[in-house]
């Protein structure tokens, strides 16, 4: 198995694809491109000695790429670029990928920052509230010690800590299963999960179809197309879906049918297969669903986005409404039981 370096930031990794993709364009070659950002000294040093080392030793290109921190599934695209020929068009694909999920991360550090922030100060503010305001008020006789805001303040901030810790513990399991699990079970157990389900079975379901589409366009068989996605990184998802789907057409099943049996794939996905198979049209339509999938995935991130900061907000403004209830409520009581 390669070694992966992570040394290198994402921003890092796009700006040096970003200039490779325009080299590239304007007709120079690899180790031309490599040689220019060399002398240019405004790359990653270490992206760069991955790809020059790494092609002087017998590296593949793709490889590199992987050697140099971008992800297996980036990887995974380069490789099946190799047998399409549209190098440069997957290179730019990865890149516009990039570039929107940086556009994405910045949105929602900005969107949730400021919320957490007001998280972390109600969190500080009922820790205070519990050791140094609530032993003076219930030694000061203000408030009776059987009020339900006592045990709110008492035990409020631990019940909190308590449920994030929870959450984490939760996570870290469903991470820990699903590394246990091969790569197919892995999928389908991800896509199963709430909310992000969805979005990871049409972020899957495009990339399939983008990769597909093009090797279908070169009038490639899907005898061929599924060999060779076989020979990829056998730990990507790619290759073993390609060889349960080869060993079932080798049993005569058919191909649409057998992509109806993945819950990570959209079943609209075997439908255009099959109804491209007939048609003659295959790689046109699945370029075609493969940009409309990831224009819906752009919408629906964006949207869920503009939905968190006012959900976040709520959720603050309900814990400070319930600290102060909890802290004046039993003092208005008291004072009102001493004017009576």
């Amino acid at each position: 198995m390669l070694k992966k370096k992570r040394k290198n930031t994402a921003l890092m990794r796009e700006q040096f694809l970003e200039m490779l993709v325009s080299l590239l364009e304007n007709g120079f070659s690899l180790q031309e491109s490599l040689a220019v950002m060399q002398r240019n000294q405004q790359f990653s040093p270490e992206i760069l000695q991955c790809f020059t080392t790494g092609l002087k030793e017998g590296a593949t290109f793709a490889e590199c790429f992987y050697q140099a921190g971008f992800s297996l599934q980036e990887m995974t695209q380069v490789q099946l670029a190799d047998v399409h020929g549209n190098v440069v068009t997957t290179l730019k694909n990865i890149l516009s990928t990039m570039q929107i999920l940086r556009k994405q991360k910045k949105e929602l550090s900005k969107v949730a920052t400021y919320p957490m922030l007001l998280f972390i100060f109600v969190l500080v503010l009922l820790f205070a509230m519990r050791f140094f305001l609530l032993p003076s008020l219930l030694q000061s006789g203000m408030i009776d010690t059987s009020h339900w805001s006592v045990a709110l303040i008492a035990y409020g901030p631990f019940v909190m800590v308590g449920l994030l810790f929870v959450i984490g513990f939760l996570v870290g399991g469903c991470l820990w299963y699903t590394q246990q699990q091969s790569v197919i079970k892995r999928a389908v157990f991800t896509a199963n999960l709430p909310m992000i389900g969805f979005l990871y079975k049409m972020y899957q379901t495009s990339y399939f179809a983008l990769e597909w589409g093009k090797m279908f366009k070169r009038g490639l068989e899907a005898r061929q197309i599924l060999a060779f996605m076989e020979t990829v990184n056998p730990q990507s998802l790619v290759a073993s879906l390609a060889k349960e789907l080869n060993d079932a057409l080798s049993q005569g099943k058919s191909l649409a049918a057998e992509l109806e049996h993945y819950t990570f794939l959209l079943p609209e996905f075997s439908l255009i297969i099959l109804q491209g198979e007939v048609k003659g049209k295959l790689g046109e339509e699945l370029l075609l669903y493969s940009q409309l999938l990831t224009k819906r995935i752009v919408e629906k991130v964006e949207g869920w986005i503009r939905w968190v900061q006012p959900l976040v907000f709520l959720f603050v403004a309900v814990l400070i409404m319930a600290i102060y209830i909890a802290m004046f409520l039993p003092m208005y009581e008291n004072i009102g039981g001493i004017m009576e």
